[in-house]
Parts: C-alpha cells; sequence; structure tokens
C-alpha cells in the first residue's frame, strides 16, 4: 500500500477526496523542499481518479481490512525468520 492509498484510507469513508479536502493545504508544506506542486482543482481530481482505480472500486472498510490482514501477516512472518526482532 503506497502513500496514496494510505492517504485514501486516511479520508474516511469519503477517501483521497476528504483528505484532499481537509490536509491537502497542510501537504504543501513538505513539499517546498522540493518543487510544490500547486494543489488545483484539476490535479486533486487526477489524485483522485487515480486513487479510485488502485482501490479497484473496493470500500473503505475492506481496504482498512485488508490493510490489517496484510499487517498481522507480516508480523507473523517478522517472527517467524527473525523472532529476536521486537
Amino acid at each position: 500500500m503506497g502513500p496514496f492509498l494510505t492517504f485514501h484510507l486516511a479520508g474516511g469513508e469519503q477517501g483521497m477526496r476528504h483528505m484532499l479536502d481537509q490536509f491537502g493545504p497542510a501537504l504543501k508544506s513538505p513539499w517546498t523542499k522540493l518543487v510544490a506542486p500547486e494543489l488545483t482543482e484539476d490535479l486533486k481530481e487526477k489524485v483522485i481518479a487515480g486513487t479510485a482505480a488502485q482501490s479497484e472500486g473496493s470500500t473503505i472498510k475492506e481496504l482498512e481490512e485488508k490493510r490489517d490482514n496484510f499487517l498481522i501477516e507480516l508480523q507473523d512472518l517478522l517472527q517467524k525468520y527473525w523472532s529476536e526482532a521486537k
């Protein structure tokens, strides 16, 4: 799960649209160390459309369950191969 799908989940039931509306302006600050894109309506719509395509129509709840199950299995693998890791 990359950063955009993580942001999509951070938006709750409204997904990426809500996340960008609520937190988008604050995201510009870290980008200022790079060349910060202007968070225009066009860019927001492209990000929202891309996230919708990436999530393949899954609900936020389904994506959260998939993420959580993955993390549990990842912890199990960590124990299996690096049991000394805590």
